[in-house]
């Protein structure tokens, strides 16, 4: 093979190769069909709700004074159990999920 069609195909894949590697990663970013597929770095698969943006969704659903609140992590799922005082001293046990929906118990 002659020294020209070395330098030749060099080039070529010196110029292909990152096509060959960005092209499909570019692609799938792009399609919506492929979103859920591909994990961006840093990127958590749902939404999560801390104890504090629990309490505050419960005080402002139900209003009152907080008892207690804990944090329960069980079946891949964070769920916040909080205790409120309202109106008449009531107790009114509110459980708050990981997607910040409420639930009211007894």
């Amino acid at each position: 093979m002659s020294m020209k069609k070395i330098n030749y195909y060099l080039l070529l894949g010196t110029l292909i190769a990152p096509w060959v590697i960005v092209a499909p990663n570019a692609h799938a970013e792009n399609n919506q069909s492929r979103q859920g597929f591909i994990a961006k770095p840093g990127a958590r698969s749902a939404p999560s709700v801390s104890l504090q943006q629990a309490i505050n969704i419960a005080l402002s659903e139900n209003g009152g004074r907080v008892l207690s609140a804990q944090s329960k992590n069980g079946q891949g799922a964070t769920r916040h159990h909080i205790r409120l005082l309202v109106d008449g001293g009531r107790v009114l046990n509110v459980v708050v999920d990981g997607r910040g929906r409420v639930q009211r118990t007894r």
